[in-house]
């Protein structure tokens, strides 16, 4: 089943989309346990009640029916661990925990969200900090594991993808199209568009202004996520995101627009006349992949 047709049918079903590009942006491994460094449980939850003492004063966290949860665990050199509870209808909470020298289990922090996307940022900051840091470890050290009845498909593991797949870098070598997802004043924007790889400097430029092709706000773009489909058929390889810069006039916005020209099929004129054209009334987006 697609995501847009899981979505429809479990309001839940948005969040683990939200989970798996995070796991991407992190660039997490799915994998088991046994010889990580540290793991990360992707639950569905039930009726999740937890009951925290902070200094002299216990509090409860409470978040009826069901709920995705996240759970970041490292055992060496002493137990670290951070829980994330997200649900569409109730708070969003986080709490990282560790183990003190003297054997009792300490709350390090605690913090709830309006939204499931700000906690499921909230978790990686947190727990980067609470979890890794403390224990000297990185995200290249963790591993995934998502529970069965969460359903995770190709299309979950397709938004975890990384730039370094045999889809991706074949994606990229073959195909003259890659779809890109962008905010602009409120608004997301997304579409395909004509680029060109440049492999040596592991850089994607993307040509907007002309007829054929105006992306909204590319003036200000700062970041997008790249969506990569298998050539000829309606299916993803990867979504990865990445760092947008938008090239200065100048020698490097010459030498790139005229590579630009070189490529694109049926425009009259020899490049370096098309790239003097397009300094007046185009822009040039840099992208490069984060993993």
């Amino acid at each position: 089943m697609a995501i847009a047709e899981r979505s429809a049918l479990d309001p839940l079903a948005p969040i683990v989309n939200e989970v798996a590009r995070a796991i991407g942006r992190h660039g997490l491994e799915r994998g088991e346990p046994e010889g990580a460094k540290a793991i990360l449980r992707v639950e569905l939850e039930r009726d999740v009640r937890r009951v925290i003492q902070v200094y002299w004063t216990p509090f409860e966290a409470d978040i009826p029916g069901r709920s995705i949860g996240l759970h970041l665990e490292v055992a060496e050199p002493r137990v670290h661990w951070a829980e994330c509870y997200l649900s569409n209808d109730f708070s969003n909470w986080v709490f990282c925990f560790h183990e003190r020298p003297d054997g009792d289990i300490q709350l390090a922090y605690h913090r709830d969200y309006p939204t499931p996307a700000e906690a499921i940022k909230g978790f990686f900051n947190l727990a980067n900090w609470y979890v890794l840091t403390a224990t000297d470890k990185t995200w290249d050290g963790v591993v995934y594991r998502v529970a069965p009845e969460l359903g995770w498909t190709d299309d979950h593991t397709a938004l975890t993808g990384s730039s370094a797949t045999t889809g991706v870098q074949e994606a990229l070598k073959k195909s003259t199209i890659i779809w890109l997802r962008w905010g602009q004043n409120g608004r997301t924007h997304t579409m395909p568009v004509w680029f060109i790889n440049d492999q040596k400097a592991g850089k994607l430029y993307v040509l907007s202004g002309e007829r054929q092709q105006t992306l909204p706000g590319a003036e200000g773009m700062k970041e997008c996520e790249v969506i990569f489909r298998w050539r000829g058929r309606n299916a993803r390889i990867g979504e990865i995101p990445a760092s947008v810069r938008v090239l200065s006039p100048g020698a490097e916005w010459d030498q790139v627009a005229e590579k630009i020209a070189e490529k694109r099929l049926n425009i009259p004129g020899l490049p370096e006349d098309t790239a003097k054209r397009w300094r007046d009334e185009c822009v040039i987006l840099e992208l490069t992949l984060r993993n």
